[in-house]
């Protein structure tokens, strides 16, 4: 069982150290460097190694209370979450019918999926899926949504992450190529970390199958009495991931921890 609730040391995340250039880019710089068109060509043909590639999302860890790793996932940044990116980027919502533009991922959401694994020995996961617009089924994680509206919206379906978790900008480790040639690492500060609660009691659901979970884009408008910026219950789902089931009593708690990779 997962019992504890306490303050832990997390294990180091791994990041992806490469991004992958576009293969005109990199033909057209090593024939600039004296290399043949057909052997770039070629190289450019080789499929690259999982660590040669860099996600814009790095992949979602799931621990228990104690800090101990209980899962590893892909993950899959939706139709949906694209679109709220591409409006922030410019500033406006453009042809979308949907103005995202005072959208920020600020609320998570999770799910006991009846899809969340295929019932086949071994199992495996089912999905996400670029046109997911949601959770499989999306539960209730706390019953005081009009207590605290400040941390739960769409009754009690979505929690805001830094309610009693963190939203950080960190450095991570890029190797990059020198003019010189050869290469060499240096550090900036391009990847969020999000790490987001299910403290015991929460979700409602008792015993709770927990197999997925999302990253929310949530609308963000300003309150004159507080003269802070509040959250609606208009959101889109940015980004989502699944996994095997994994049982929550009363008792139990998890803590997730996912990167956006820029």
């Amino acid at each position: 069982m997962i019992t504890k609730n306490k303050t832990s040391n997390f294990k180091k995340v791994i990041h992806m150290d490469e991004k992958v250039v576009c293969p005109k880019d990199k033909i057209t710089s090593a024939i600039a460097m004296g290399e043949s068109s057909e052997s770039v060509a070629k190289e450019s043909m080789v499929p690259k190694r999982e660590e040669d590639h860099k996600s814009f999302i790095g992949r979602p860890r799931v621990y228990d209370l104690d800090g101990n790793l209980l899962a590893e996932e892909e993950n899959l940044v939706v139709l949906t979450g694209r679109e709220f990116i591409a409006q922030n980027l410019v500033g406006t919502q453009g042809n979308n019918p949907l103005d995202l533009t005072n959208y920020k991922i600020t609320h998570f959401g999770v799910g006991d999926s009846n899809r969340g694994s295929t019932g086949i020995c071994p199992p495996t996961t089912v999905g996400p899926f670029d046109d997911d617009v949601d959770l499989e089924n999306r539960v209730t994680i706390s019953d005081l949504y009009a207590t605290y509206p400040n941390k739960y919206i769409d009754n009690g379906r979505l929690k805001r992450i830094e309610s009693d978790g963190e939203i950080k900008i960190v450095s991570e480790e890029h190797t990059i190529n020198v003019p010189t040639g050869g290469q060499k690492v240096i550090d900036a500060y391009t990847a969020i970390r999000y790490r987001m609660y299910l403290q015991p009691g929460e979700p409602q659901v008792k015993p709770f199958c927990f197999n997925e979970a999302g990253l929310y884009a949530v609308e963000q408008v300003f309150d004159p009495v507080s003269g802070n910026s509040i959250a609606t219950d208009n959101y889109v789902l940015f980004a989502r991931f699944t996994t095997m089931d994994k049982w929550l009593d009363v008792s139990d708690g998890i803590m997730i921890e996912w990167y956006i990779l820029v």
